[in-house]
């Protein structure tokens, strides 16, 4: 393993991958290297689809090694530290790696005991998110049998923005085929001010709300659960 090259990437995730084979493709001889500690990559835009029922979990896991792009080295460890002044990165077993340029996209830290309740309840009580257990979102899609659907939205950076209402949709579809659409209410409570930032998808989206009686609150920040 080289301990200096003219790009490292730090995450071996979507991004990473992304942008290491495009890096190669626009120069072939170009020194990439990519720090990532797993052996599976997740494909985590389906978790969506697996909270909804129409994708099985174990299909968004692959092997880290068939998306490597070839000729990219792969450091199968940890980053603990970066130095912006040696232009180094330390590993957690304490070796340095030195680069010219460096791509950091770890993806983000969910932060759980960010809202009080949320940790204790989390996974029962049909408290579901996509982003830990899409198969729990799946189970509480089947067993509901009416009354209030809330879908939230985090007042914090989110790995995508529009994830929330994409399984808002894809529940209150199956609602309809469940034969509970009448006796729910869905609701989509955001601390933002319109339900999309993009105009062009606001418009659509707003279209689409209304089409499907779905009840909005913006200004409003989930700020705690009782399970």
């Amino acid at each position: 393993m080289s301990n200096h090259h003219q790009v490292v990437i730090i995450g071996g995730g979507t991004a990473g991958i992304m942008t290491a084979a495009q890096l190669k493709n626009h120069d072939k001889n170009m020194d990439v290297a990519l720090i990532e500690p797993s052996e599976k990559h997740f494909y985590q835009p389906a978790w969506t689809l697996v909270g909804a029922g129409t994708f099985k979990y174990k299909d968004t896991i692959r092997k880290e090694s068939s998306y490597m792009p070839k000729g990219v080295e792969w450091i199968k460890a940890k980053a603990k530290s970066i130095d912006p002044d040696t232009n180094s990165v330390t590993l957690e077993e304490g070796e340095e790696i030195s680069y010219d340029y460096l791509v950091v996209c770890p993806g983000i830290q969910i932060n759980i005991d960010g809202v009080p309740g949320l940790k204790e309840t989390l996974g029962k009580n049909n408290v579901c998110s996509n982003y830990t257990d899409p198969e729990y979102t799946w189970e509480v899609l089947k067993n509901f049998k009416g009354g209030n659907a809330i879908f939230t939205q985090a007042n914090t950076p989110i790995k995508c923005g529009g994830a929330p209402q994409k399984i808002m949709y894809l529940a209150e579809d199956y609602y309809k085929k469940s034969k509970v659409r009448d006796k729910t209410t869905v609701k989509f409570v955001t601390p933002g001010s319109v339900i999309f930032g993009t105009k062009d998808f606001a418009d659509t989206l707003n279209k689409l709300v209304k089409r499907k009686k779905i009840k909005t609150r913006f200004f409003y920040s989930l700020e705690k659960i009782d399970g």
